[in-house]
């Protein structure tokens, strides 16, 4: 019987699986896009064929979530003497059955570089894509053909005739046809493209392949340079590089259109050593040290605050090596500094360039005015790290007792009395001697306790002329303790009556030390 059980049940898990199966495939969250992608006109591709990317964007319609849209990503290639291809994209479909998709391409070989699919023909303006809807399944005869490419070029021009960067310069080169949409760069066409005018060099050539412009617009060409907090921008003008947006001249791009050159605003140069102190030479791996032109602006804003930076190494078993900043020719100071970037021990790791020395504070450091000539000799020193000197050990003075330095400071003085009064004070309570601190200003000591100020006070004593009270500041060389006290007891005595009741006395700290001399 109970084999019949376990078979039964071994055979219905059997029938079951089958309907996972289907369970998933019915729940498959993908769909597909499809179609094909053409070179425009009688074009074919060359030789080596033409690369051409196909992505699917997905716009969710959540504006609040950042990354919940996907990207997905596929090449094809149109082959040598072929006009077109086909291409296939598995695409995840979207939780939200109000999401969109888009298609766009991305390409070389002299056509435009991007263009997004449109359902009547493809677009090189964002705002003019066709979405499309793939939630409810496949989606076939998404077609994209390539758009016409046309090639604006010049070079970039370094600002300074006087001088070549000693550095690599970074430069944006951007074509941009500005749409109506001031709030929205939708319906504008970018194309930017990264240039590099390499050290020694003072021109570096630059081309931009952009799709065709509309008729009554043009493209705005413009250089971007941007370096740790600093950015300038110069637009093309028939008449010279403008820093002013407006002023650009628009270039319409029915043809090549060559020789639109950008002239940069003046860098020059700035040069120096950085070394080790003294005799030191870098150990094992040497010593990579950061050094950095500050641009300290205006004191009224930190938004024109800028920075350069160069990494430069002290090779092993050498003492320094040279560094150059190449920075923009500005209105306002640098300040010169380095930073060990190397983990050390031995010295600071950052200090500042001073004419005289180099300064481990900022505020201590000497500005650089730049011009159009390069500026040489800004050396700096690393400095070395120095512990902090401890305070020299007290040296009790040897005419003094031991004994009679109460707080061990090496020392015999007042302070030794006031931690004495305390442990007598303490005594008096544990005999129950009990008082008011309020009270305790202006009470007459008793018997018992100028017996004990007076022994504590014997140490101080001198039997010799001009009695002294060692080590009280300002007074420590004629402040004769005996007389003092003799006087306080003749005005105690004198008035006196035995009891803690009677007419109350001078205290002993009302006596000045003026009138006591006297």
């Amino acid at each position: 019987m109970k084999i019949r059980k376990i078979l039964s049940l071994v055979l219905a898990v059997l029938l079951l699986l089958p309907l996972f199966s289907v369970q998933s495939i019915s729940a498959e969250t993908y769909s597909t896009i499809s179609g094909i992608v053409s070179l425009p006109g009688n074009d074919v591709a060359p030789s080596g064929g033409v690369k051409v990317k196909l992505t699917v964007v997905t716009d969710n319609k959540t504006p609040g979530k950042k990354h919940d849209d996907k990207l997905v990503s596929s090449e094809v290639t149109i082959a040598a003497g072929k006009k077109s291809a086909a291409y296939s994209l598995k695409v995840p479909r979207s939780q939200n059955a109000k999401a969109q998709y888009y298609v766009y391409y991305t390409a070389e070989n002299g056509y435009a570089p991007f263009g997004w699919y449109n359902k009547e023909k493809t677009t090189a303006v964002k705002a003019k894509r066709t979405p499309i809807e793939l939630n409810t399944g496949n989606v076939t005869g998404v077609n994209i053909e390539l758009l016409p490419g046309k090639t604006i070029s010049g070079d970039i021009i370094f600002g300074n005739r006087q001088v070549k960067p000693m550095n690599d310069l970074k430069f944006t080169v951007t074509a941009i046809q500005e749409g109506s949409n001031a709030n929205s760069s939708d319906d504008d066409i970018i194309v930017t493209k990264e240039v590099v005018l390499k050290a020694g060099n003072s021109s570096v050539p630059y081309k931009l392949v952009v799709p065709l412009n509309d008729p009554n617009n043009g493209y705005k060409v413009y250089y971007t340079f941007e370096s740790q907090g600093y950015k300038e921008t110069g637009y093309y003008y028939k008449n010279g590089t403008s820093r002013d947006a407006a002023r650009a001249t628009r270039i319409d791009v029915a043809n090549t259109v060559e020789d639109i050159d950008l002239t940069t605003l003046p860098f020059t140069n700035i040069t120096g050593k950085i070394s080790l102190p003294g005799k030191d030479k870098a150990k094992t791996n040497g010593l990579e040290i950061k050094i950095t032109a500050f641009n300290s602006g205006s004191d009224s804003s930190a938004s024109d605050d800028f920075s350069f930076s160069k990494a430069v190494t002290i090779s092993k078993d050498s003492s320094s090596a040279f560094y150059a900043l190449t920075v923009p020719v500005v209105s306002t100071d640098y300040i010169i500094s380095y930073e060990i970037v190397t983990k050390n021990t031995e010295y600071e790791n950052k200090g500042f360039y001073n004419k005289a020395k180099t300064e481990k504070d900022k505020k201590n450091a000497t500005p650089i005015r730049v011009g159009n000539t390069n500026i040489a000799g800004i050396d700096l020193e690393i400095l070395r790290k120095t512990d902090p000197k401890p305070a020299p050990p007290s040296k009790p003075n040897p005419e003094i007792p031991e004994k009679y330095d109460v707080n061990g400071d090496g020392y015999v003085n007042i302070l030794d009395l006031l931690d004495l009064a305390k442990v007598l004070a303490e005594k008096y309570e544990k005999e129950g001697f009990k008082i008011n601190p309020e009270e305790y200003r202006n009470r007459i000591p008793d018997k018992k306790e100028l017996d004990a100020i007076r022994k504590a006070l014997k140490p101080f004593f001198s039997k010799q002329p001009g009695p002294k009270l060692h080590n009280i500041p300002g007074k420590g060389s004629d402040f004769d303790s005996e007389s003092w006290f003799d006087k306080f007891l003749k005005e105690w005595k004198a008035k006196d009556s035995g009891s803690h009741n009677s007419k109350k006395l001078t205290a002993p700290h009302k006596i000045s030390l003026k009138k006591i001399k006297e």
